[in-house]
């Protein structure tokens, strides 16, 4: 409860001005995280704008499977990686501001937060241990990069934790990713 009775005093708190500098160091964050470091990635490396952008886009409709795209562009697996990872990032990042945005204004979401928190908060070790079960959430297709920050931040897990545990879960799809991709599996099995 204590997060839902942290937003009720931040709704009170909170002026236009406030919010829309929330909003904009939101924005800031995202787009640095999406464009700025795949871009300097891609000068670091010599990988032309296109083909960076080409990377991004994939990754925001592929997901993990845009490695597959990475890898065909004839980039480095670990470049890859980078690459998709700090796209992942920036979106977790964007929608658990968005989420927090939305919770500050909205009667509905501070209510399902109520009832969230009152049915999970009798099982400590959901508490304690539940931000690890985001690394398996993430690899679900269909939840994957856009349900796993949600799911973090309808359970109300602390954001450091469980956005470390969501990056881990995106590091090990796109590397199974990358190794289905590059026959590795079909030489282990």
């Amino acid at each position: 409860m204590s997060r839902v009775a942290a937003i009720e005093a931040c709704e009170r708190a909170l002026t236009p001005g406030t919010c829309r500098m929330q909003i904009v160091r939101a924005a800031a964050s995202v787009l640095f995280l999406l464009l700025a470091v795949p871009l300097l990635l891609g000068l670091a490396f010599g990988i032309p704008p296109p083909a960076v952008f080409a990377l991004i886009a994939s990754t925001l409709l592929l997901q993990a499977a845009a490695a597959v795209v990475g890898l065909s562009l004839g980039l480095h697996p670990a470049v890859v990686l980078a690459f998709l990872t700090s796209v992942a990032a920036a979106v977790m990042l964007g929608i658990l501001e968005l989420c927090d945005l939305f919770a500050g204004r909205s009667r509905f979401i501070q209510g399902l937060l109520w009832k969230i928190d009152a049915k999970t908060g009798r099982i400590d070790s959901l508490k304690r241990y539940g931000s690890l079960m985001l690394i398996p959430v993430i690899w679900i297709p269909g939840i994957a990069l856009y349900g796993a920050p949600v799911v973090a931040w309808l359970f109300q897990y602390p954001r450091s934790t469980s956005l470390l545990c969501m990056l881990a879960g995106w590091i090990i799809a796109v590397i199974a990713v990358m190794a289905a991709t590059m026959g590795l599996v079909s030489l282990a099995f």
